[in-house]
């Protein structure tokens, strides 16, 4: 079984760095949305200091939907996915590296990015910290629940705007938990039960992801 998760991850882990786009369309939008949201509301460092949490953790929400594409296309497209799926190997296990390798390209990613957006708006050294760490475990939980949503609708043609039907309020619970740290943190309160809720949730999201993902694959194949 090991030899079939070091396939695995080796292959998710060509294909992200290899379609280098994949990785960067994310990351763009993210900008994107921290660089744009500020114009519409007030430009003072204490107002941009308040939306600041809420922004970076929606940029972060619609980055994550963004990439989720290709969780399954190329595997769909090849005919991967149909071979994992008659293979001996339990399913779950492969899509447990998947899910891994996907939250590690792009989540870790999004962690460094996140606090360097924070600082853009003024946010302490500590409050950026914490931003960091929601994200970082925040977008675990927001990659297994983009799993299950897409092996959900695998075989339904644009389902990119399904898969964000689905998940947008099922993400609202993380949103909440990481971006309500961060404001702890700037009221001058210890953030350790918001992160720890955050962690939580990503844990017990990616405990359940790929087992659910698996029965779905399989009823979208049947």
């Amino acid at each position: 079984m090991m030899r079939i998760w070091n396939a695995v991850w080796a292959r998710e882990w060509q294909l992200l760095f290899r379609q280098v786009q994949d990785l960067l369309q994310p990351l763009i939008y993210f900008a994107m949305v921290v660089m744009i949201v500020p114009l519409g509301v007030d430009p003072s460092d204490d107002a941009l200091g308040l939306v600041a949490p809420a922004i970076v953790w929606i940029a972060v929400v619609l980055a994550v939907v963004l990439s989720l594409d290709r969780l399954f296309r190329d595997d769909a497209r090849d005919g991967t996915l149909a071979v994992l799926l008659t293979s001996p190997t339990p399913l779950w296990w492969v899509l447990l590296a998947k899910l891994g390798a996907h939250w590690l390209g792009l989540g870790c990613l999004l962690g460094l990015a996140a606090p360097l957006a924070g600082a853009a708006y003024g946010l302490s050294a500590t409050a950026s910290g914490v931003l960091c760490l929601t994200v970082l475990s925040g977008t675990l939980g927001l990659v297994a629940l983009g799993m299950v949503a897409g092996a959900l609708t695998v075989g339904v043609r644009n389902g990119g705007v399904l898969v964000a039907i689905i998940l947008l309020p099922l993400y609202v619970p993380l949103l909440v938990f990481g971006a309500g740290a961060v404001a702890t943190v700037q009221a001058g309160l210890p953030a350790t039960g918001p992160v720890y809720l955050t962690a939580a949730l990503s844990m017990l999201y990616a405990t359940l992801a790929p087992p659910l993902a698996a029965v779905a694959l399989r009823l979208s194949y049947d």
